[in-house]
């Protein structure tokens, strides 16, 4: 089975090549937040973050990237041609306070994007449990896709106000009663324009950015605080799988946990399960199985975590590995 980040459709295109050779009957995606049955369509087990919890998550990533500078030196130039205008990189740069800027190489405030995968709810069954749509939804906002509209290649939509407004929206509909559309986000994601998402993750504070846990030391669960309302952090997992964007879900959500419920499932023990994983969104996959296998080019932290670091992808890794427990 294809364990990502991706989402329903997102997997699907890569199924499809294999030309009806290879078709699961259940699919992790979104980093562990729902199973997908690509014979069926249905979507099982989808995690929301709870609405609060999201909106509290954009609130304070905004704060975070909107007060870090970066020097103008080292943000891309504006892109060339024409689609320089939608492209460019200068049109939203604006720079930090005057006390903050000593030279003439100013630090520019950072440029805050988001964007979310969500479920509609189209109806219930009769003994009122939800009926899912069929594949998550895409919503962004205006920075996130100046920024990464080159990569999206499936319809999207492109909220009118702030990802705030979005979310508070998704609320109002839970709150009246099902009024309106109803739905949940299952995964948030947050870009600077300026800045790799290893840098934005480093930058986080300790209440974002949770210190070394049992599974990795670059990604964790960050967890409610006591106190005033100003140490009140969300409940969200976060890490990122590759260096543009950061990647969120709700607190516990890992692809770990979607192979842990496909197991139970189909009463099939962890000693029973290889995984094979690379990067930060697999480390608690790594981890449940029986035989966590990291690829030659994967995170150094995942070499850590696995039994055995095999070949690279670019070697092939996986399929040598597999044919090696067929061949004497």
């Amino acid at each position: 089975m294809i364990a990502s980040g991706r989402s329903p459709r997102s997997i699907q295109k890569v199924i499809d090549l294999f030309e009806g050779l290879m078709i699961p009957d259940a699919v992790i995606c979104c980093n562990g937040a729902l199973n997908y049955n690509p014979r069926t369509k249905v979507i099982s087990y989808p995690q929301f973050i709870p609405h609060d919890q999201t909106l509290l998550m954009v609130e304070q990533l905004r704060s975070e990237i909107l007060n870090h500078g970066t020097r103008r030196s080292r943000i891309c130039p504006p892109s060339k041609g024409k689609d320089s205008q939608e492209a460019g990189h200068d049109d939203d740069l604006k720079p930090l306070s005057v006390h903050d800027n000593t030279d003439d190489d100013q630090l520019m405030a950072g440029r805050p994007g988001f964007s979310c995968e969500v479920i509609w709810i189209t109806g219930t069954t009769p003994s009122g449990e939800p009926i899912y749509d069929q594949d998550t939804s895409f919503v962004c906002d205006r920075t996130w896709e100046l920024q990464r509209k080159h990569t999206i290649y499936y319809k999207y939509t492109v909220v009118e106000g702030t990802m705030e407004e979005f979310i508070k929206s998704l609320q109002h509909a839970d709150a009246v009663g099902g009024a309106g559309k109803r739905g949940g986000v299952i995964k948030l994601m947050a870009l600077d324009r300026n800045r790799s998402a290893p840098d934005v993750f480093d930058s986080l504070p300790e209440n974002l950015r949770p210190a070394s846990s049992s599974t990795t030391s670059s990604a964790g669960v960050v967890g409610a605080e006591q106190g005033s309302p100003d140490s009140f952090s969300p409940q969200v997992s976060v890490t990122y799988s590759g260096n543009h964007f950061l990647e969120m879900s709700a607190a516990g959500v890992s692809k770990g946990l979607g192979l842990e419920k496909y197991c139970e499932a189909h009463q099939i023990s962890r000693e029973e399960v290889v995984a094979f994983g690379d990067l930060l969104n697999d480390a608690e996959m790594l981890q449940f199985a029986g035989l966590g296998l990291c690829m030659g080019n994967g995170h150094e932290e995942m070499k850590k975590l696995a039994n055995r670091v095999i070949g690279t992808n670019a070697d092939d890794g996986v399929a040598k590995e597999i044919e090696s427990w067929f061949t004497s």
